[in-house]
């Protein structure tokens, strides 16, 4: 009976679930303990990233699939020189610039021409290609600022441990979670400029080919003129 009793009071008693609590961090409150020199690498991200959209911008406006040399091939044959100038002029393209070049030398010999068309397509390879040198020197930089913020880090925790005299798991991982934080910051502004740089650069090569393809044809088309 008094056992009876006390699984009754036992039963009525109100049941209590442990709470644990647990600190959560967010992605943005981890990426702040990379300490200072996530300010470089970020000032590195946004070079590259400015670069890179320049350079998009402009290599979309010059990779435009036009063929001048047949749009201003009748207009040499009827001899209007200056209405094939305007035509290349204003096509804003590389292979604009050269032709223009090439046609303002009409009248002299044609390796003359060439010549002078060479120099330009020279130029406009340059000012295509400007800031790309930038991208390769963040692809190299960024990890290696990433790097060297972790060496920081570690530094910084064993020196923390010869002065306390107390070598804790806890303390150590926990430190060096953050300063990992900088190698992975280092490494993805890294990745970003590399592919970026080798992206660009694969449309640089193929605007090229095709002002050599078009400036060939212009000269084939004064020899048998």
């Amino acid at each position: 009976m008094n056992l009876m009793l006390i699984l009754q009071a036992v039963a009525q008693l109100p049941t209590t679930t442990p709470v644990t609590s647990e600190k959560t961090e967010t992605m943005f409150d981890i990426v702040l303990k990379g300490g200072w020199i996530l300010a470089p690498i970020g000032f590195l991200l946004l070079l590259a990233v400015y670069v890179i959209i320049v350079r998009s911008f402009e290599l979309h406006k010059s990779s435009k699939t036009k063929n001048l040399v047949d749009k201003i091939a009748p207009m040499l044959k009827e001899g209007n020189i200056d209405k094939a100038i305007t035509v290349c002029e204003s096509s804003n393209m590389p292979i604009g610039e050269v032709l223009t070049c090439g046609l303002k030398n009409l009248g002299n010999p044609v390796s003359d021409i060439k010549d002078s068309m060479e120099a330009e397509a020279r130029q406009q390879v340059d000012d295509m290609s400007r800031g790309m040198n930038y991208l390769a020197i963040i692809s190299s930089v960024a990890p290696m600022f990433g790097f060297l913020g972790t060496i920081f880090g570690v530094i910084k925790i064993f020196y923390s441990i010869s002065l306390t005299d107390n070598i804790s798991i806890g303390g150590i991982s926990g430190g060096l979670y953050q300063k990992m934080i900088s190698s992975a910051a280092g490494l993805l502004v890294g990745i970003i400029a590399f592919s970026a740089y080798h992206i660009l650069n694969g449309r640089i090569d193929r605007i090229i080919s095709s002002m050599e393809r078009q400036s060939n044809q212009f000269l084939n088309l004064l020899r048998n003129k």
